[in-house]
């Protein structure tokens, strides 16, 4: 402590008296006369207000520092620490952190911690949600949930920014459950024009088709590109069959995407998705989205899986699987008022989508396993409603029937209404 406490001393002096006049003034402490080894320290400090005695004039020098004098000539150092080096910075921040209650006692303002926690920004969003559903899996699936996400972005260092998602869910009137997880937790950045995205975060291929994963996703992704942005990456990632007699566990998955801009109205994807042993997952998929009429979007995308799984359940050929949806408006949160409908349809062979990798934008039901993306087909429609600012209110009805029935099979009939709003 002396070492930190000599090295904040003349980190302080260092940087104070810096472009300030060194000739001598008057004596400032009729304690310190002129002939002392340190008389011309002790003017200097005083001079550039880093020290300022007691009110009768004396210094005092033969005292003991009190931890609180110790903490004002800390507290300087800190408003100066932008001349500082490297080292003498790392002996600042040490002895902010040994001295915070006074610092905190005395009103000082931490201001370099203020700087860095000023750029950590937290972020969250509440779902409350009535879900039912006729299924094979339960026949009195009727459910609430409430689900908290808590999101975390700071810069980690120049061009690298770290981010981060905390997710709870349970139902109405419980606790919090097994779905409290950090599906999140990843850094972006550039090499070059190479944007890359590494560690636990959410992937989205083409139109949804293949893939619209929240998290969970263990991995590395590169992309490039501006009218035509090309992505590629590789992951790991945990997940189970609709088939629960095969259960994959953890797979590594390679990717890659296209999206290229056709004019100003609308957008071409190609996507690719394949896990290492084309187990589960060799697809690939086609999709547009259009906006040419005005407040109307329409979107759609085709594709097959030609993986061992699917092809077990389809005589050897490809399982194959599309979708189409017209939306008129959409709900904007920060515009209270503003509203959407749509209408789709989709249909999947089984074995297209056996890790339920997408829901497209309504999210299944819970337990109403592979409901949205496998061994289905029917039409769906919906409506959100933005209530309040940053509060959306989503309703959604599916009329999905099984496309091969086995024995005990229901359609999959399903309603959700939502109420969403961020903070």
């Amino acid at each position: 402590m002396k070492r930190k406490t000599a090295m904040a001393l003349a980190a302080v002096f260092a940087m104070s008296v810096a472009g300030t006049a060194l000739a001598a003034p008057a004596n400032p402490f009729v304690d310190v006369p002129a002939n002392h080894w340190a008389y011309g320290t002790v003017n200097r400090l005083a001079q550039a207000g880093v020290i300022s005695g007691y009110g009768d004039g004396t210094y005092r020098g033969d005292r003991t520092m009190t931890r609180y004098e110790m903490a004002a000539i800390i507290a300087r150092a800190m408003a100066n620490s932008d001349k500082a080096d490297a080292e003498l910075q790392r002996e600042i921040d040490a002895l902010q952190d040994e001295f915070s209650a006074e610092l905190y006692n005395l009103g000082v303002r931490v201001d370099n911690l203020e700087s860095k926690m000023s750029n950590i920004k937290f972020t969250g969003e509440v779902r409350s949600r009535y879900e039912s559903s006729d299924n094979a899996l339960d026949d009195s699936n009727d459910k609430s949930r409430t689900r908290l996400r808590l999101f975390l972005e700071a810069p980690v260092a120049d061009n690298v920014t770290f981010h981060g998602r905390y997710q709870a869910e349970s139902k109405w009137g419980e606790g919090s459950d097994s779905e409290s997880k950090v599906d999140q937790a990843y850094i972006t950045g550039n090499l070059g024009s190479v944007k890359y995205s590494f560690g636990r975060q959410p992937l989205w291929l083409g139109q949804g088709l293949l893939a619209d994963i929240g998290g969970n996703n263990d991995g590395l992704i590169l992309a490039g590109g501006k009218e035509v942005k090309v992505m590629a990456g590789v992951f790991k990632r945990d997940f189970d069959t609709y088939d629960k007699s095969k259960v994959s566990g953890s797979l590594d998955f390679y990717t890659a995407n296209i999206d290229a801009k056709l004019g100003k109205d609308a957008n071409l994807t190609i996507s690719y998705l394949q896990d290492k042993d084309d187990e589960y997952y060799k697809t690939w998929s086609a999709g547009l989205n259009y906006r040419g009429i005005k407040n109307f979007t329409l979107s759609g995308e085709y594709g097959q899986n030609d993986a061992d799984y699917a092809n077990s359940y389809n005589s050897g050929d490809e399982a194959k699987g599309w979708f189409a949806k017209l939306k008129y408006k959409g709900a904007n949160r920060m515009n209270p008022g503003s509203y959407g409908i749509w209408a789709g349809y989709r249909d999947a062979e089984k074995g297209f989508d056996p890790g339920e990798f997408t829901t497209l934008d309504g999210g299944r039901v819970d337990d109403a396993t592979w409901a949205y993306s496998d061994n289905i087909k029917g039409a769906e429609f919906g409506f959100d409603y933005t209530v309040f600012k940053n509060g959306v209110f989503l309703a959604q009805y599916g009329d999905l029937e099984v496309k091969e029935r086995n024995s005990g099979d229901k359609d999959r009939k399903n309603f959700f209404a939502q109420l969403r709003y961020w903070f």
